[in-house]
């Protein structure tokens, strides 16, 4: 049995997101201390007000002008971090943006309740450290966050909006090539490095295989090998009093969904520190690719591996110019061999990605190396709110089809969330590795998880054997999908 857990809390919304921005509420609630309310209708600040009330936040003064349902999380003087899901402004098969990013209307509620919280005093940062070919200008085009920033500081509150990236690729065709990226300013207050140890998933796996984000991949080994388990977070995140996660409600098609724990690849400044995947095929001990039809394919990974560990960057990149569309191109065509193509541990044969997130969660949320005591910080506080208005089913995180889930799913603990939120999807929490994995660890029993909707207990929410949202999985992850008995649904 689990110790007493905090609840998680489902919560519906009326409709779509609303269009104009700044995204004002639609009714002068007690508490509102914006001088703007919007004539168009706007659920998701309902949304995100009702769930914060299911949640139990200062109940008693709900109503009225003195409600503050984040006060108890948030000090006046604190660091807020929201940190939502901007992994790439483009959806890259042409679909809903916000099928694959958080809506910046979510985040708008939710700092203006942690501006109620601050009275004045301390900050909001919204940061992020998105794919590294995500154009950041077209990012803010297409969310307005930074307009943010003046928005609040007329109200006396600042409000800052970073991209947390070292270094960006502005073409995705040199994606993993270190001299296809320019710098960038990345975090302004730094990075810290903390080694996780022998508590890695990691320890005991073989690190000449590990590939990061770029293709040469002695960065990455030489933070990962035996007890030396290092990931290089950003200071702003780390230092921060409260982190408030903001993700996607959307599959994944390396670890299965990305909620909490997955999107904690965004609270890292150099992302060639995160082992993606192990090179070669299960056959050989990796994961990048599925065993190959063609034992001719064997030779032809292993020969290009050798180049890319070996070749100068921009020599590989010429040969594979120069062999394009001819028989020996295949040789320098990263997804592709003889008998196959497809995208490098973009299956569910990956055996890596999902201890990299669990790695993410042990060293941030549990902070199991102590890095926060022994810098004489007290702990971190969380708030998860995840934003399933418009969701991602199918194959995630780039190109997923959208979803109108029409759901915000929040709590105080990013695991319970992010269980919650994987079965509510309409997938067997089990059958999610990282999950799996941390819920055993904390002794967690998802049965003992105390999740309402709209207000209303949801017994044997985990135990029922229903679809729920019905969420498709990834290609190839058929196996997440639970028992199904569609006649069963949530409790009215």
């Amino acid at each position: 049995m689990s110790a007493a857990l905090t609840p998680v809390a489902i919560q519906t919304t009326a409709g779509p997101y609303p269009a104009d921005f700044p995204f004002h509420p639609d009714s002068a609630y007690p508490e509102y201390r914006g001088a703007a309310v919007s004539a168009a209708p706007n659920p998701v600040y309902a949304a995100v007000r009702g769930l914060l009330f299911q949640l139990g936040y200062d109940r008693a003064a709900f109503g009225t002008p003195a409600w503050n349902p984040l006060g108890a999380l948030v000090q006046p003087g604190d660091r807020v971090c929201l940190k939502p899901n901007l992994v790439s402004p483009q959806h890259r098969a042409g679909g809903d943006p916000f099928s694959v990013i958080t809506h910046p209307s979510v985040l708008r509620a939710l700092a203006d309740y942690v501006a109620l919280a601050l009275q004045g005093r301390g900050e909001i940062v919204i940061a992020d450290n998105p794919s590294i070919d995500a154009d950041w200008d077209a990012l803010m085009r297409l969310t307005r966050l930074n307009e943010l920033e003046p928005y609040y500081a007329a109200q006396g509150v600042t409000c800052r909006v970073l991209d947390l990236r070292p270094r960006w690729t502005p073409d995705l065709t040199t994606y993993g090539f270190r001299s296809g990226t320019v710098e960038r300013a990345g975090d302004p207050a730094g990075s810290t490095v903390i080694n996780l140890g022998r508590a890695s998933y990691f320890a005991g796996q073989n690190p000449l295989l590990f590939r990061g984000v770029f293709t040469k991949r002695w960065e990455t080994i030489r933070h990962h090998h035996g007890a030396t388990q290092e990931y290089c977070l950003s200071n702003t995140i780390l230092h921060a009093d409260v982190f408030i996660s903001v993700p996607k409600l959307k599959t994944h098609h390396k670890v299965g969904v990305t909620l909490n724990a997955k999107g904690l690849v965004g609270i890292n400044a150099n992302k060639n520190y995160l082992v993606h995947w192990k090179i070669g095929t299960p056959a050989l001990g990796g994961d990048e690719f599925r065993n190959p039809a063609l034992p001719a394919d064997y030779a032809l990974l292993a020969l290009r591996h050798l180049l890319l560990d070996w070749l100068p960057e921009r020599a590989f990149l010429a040969a594979r110019r120069r062999w394009h569309g001819s028989r020996l191109g295949v040789l320098f065509e990263d997804t592709r061999g003889l008998s196959f193509q497809h995208q490098r541990g973009a299956w569910a044969g990956n055996d890596t990605c999902w201890r990299m997130a669990a790695d993410l969660y042990n060293l941030f949320v549990r902070d199991l190396p102590g890095w926060r005591r022994a810098a004489g910080r007290p702990p971190q506080r969380f708030l998860s709110v995840v934003d399933g208005v418009t969701a991602g089913q199918g194959n995630g995180p780039f190109t997923p089809t959208a979803k109108a889930a029409q759901v915000l799913v929040g709590g105080a603990d990013l695991l319970l969330v992010d269980a919650v939120a994987a079965r509510l999807m309409g997938f067997n929490v089990a059958a999610i590795a990282h999950l799996a994995e941390l819920l055993a660890a904390g002794w967690v029993d998802p049965a003992d998880i105390p999740v309402t909707l709209d207000g209303r207990p949801q017994p044997d929410f985990f135990a029922a054997p229903t679809a729920y949202l019905d969420f498709v999985p990834p290609d190839g992850w058929g196996h997440l999908l639970a028992a199904r008995l569609p006649e069963q649904e949530l409790v009215a």
